[in-house]
């Protein structure tokens, strides 16, 4: 789990972790929303989709716009949210919903989690949230800067160009370290003293 992950830096790593770890370059706001998702799980590979939502929460996009229908606010009380379980391609079907309006769902604009469960991002992201009237896109942001992932620029795509983004690691040490977390080591001096306790108990009392 990635808090877990952090918890276990050095008071050093956690300072360095909120000046960045990876940079996020887009163009359109919800290319630079693709990017971030896409920053967070190159950061903790082995998070699951429980935890992402976790790290995610859905209030940082409550709603999406009222241009389409969509299965969440101000349609329902379902928060938009960041992203969602790939399982909504099939409420969206049912429902008569185009769910290309809400989400990415093209093959290179999708994740997994570590657990196996298709992530898809929010397509919407508002400068002035129907429900709230917040920057959704700034919220994400501010949010992700704790986790290591710094969004340094949101350029205007250009017209029929869909945008995209660019992912850029400022500190490979603190990237191998959150990736690939030292485990700890098992105290097998412990075991073996025990061993050595339990064999010198039985020989005293096979002596008597």
């Amino acid at each position: 789990m990635s808090l877990k992950t952090i918890e276990r830096l050095t008071e050093m790593q956690k300072k360095a972790l909120k000046t960045g770890v990876i940079e996020v370059t887009g163009k359109a706001m919800n290319r630079t929303a693709l990017g971030v998702v896409d920053a967070l799980l190159t950061l903790y590979p082995s998070l699951t989709f429980e935890e992402l939502k976790a790290m995610l929460p859905d209030s940082i996009n409550p709603s999406a716009p009222k241009n389409y229908k969509s299965l969440f606010k101000p349609y329902t009380e379902r928060l938009y949210g960041v992203v969602q379980n790939g399982n909504i391609r099939k409420e969206c079907e049912s429902e008569g919903l185009d769910i290309h309006a809400s989400h990415f769902v093209d093959a290179n604009e999708t994740f997994k989690t570590s657990d196996g469960i298709e992530v898809l991002v929010s397509r919407s992201w508002e400068s002035s949230d129907t429900a709230t009237g917040e920057n959704d896109l700034q919220k994400l942001i501010d949010h992700v800067a704790q986790y290591g992932v710094r969004v340094t620029k949101v350029e205007k795509k250009v017209a029929f160009n869909k945008g995209d983004y660019h992912l850029e690691i400022i500190n490979p040490p603190l990237l191998n370290e959150l990736q690939q977390p030292k485990k700890s080591k098992f105290p097998w001096w412990i075991i073996l003293a025990i061993l050595v306790m339990i064999g010198a108990a039985v020989f005293f009392l096979t002596k008597k």
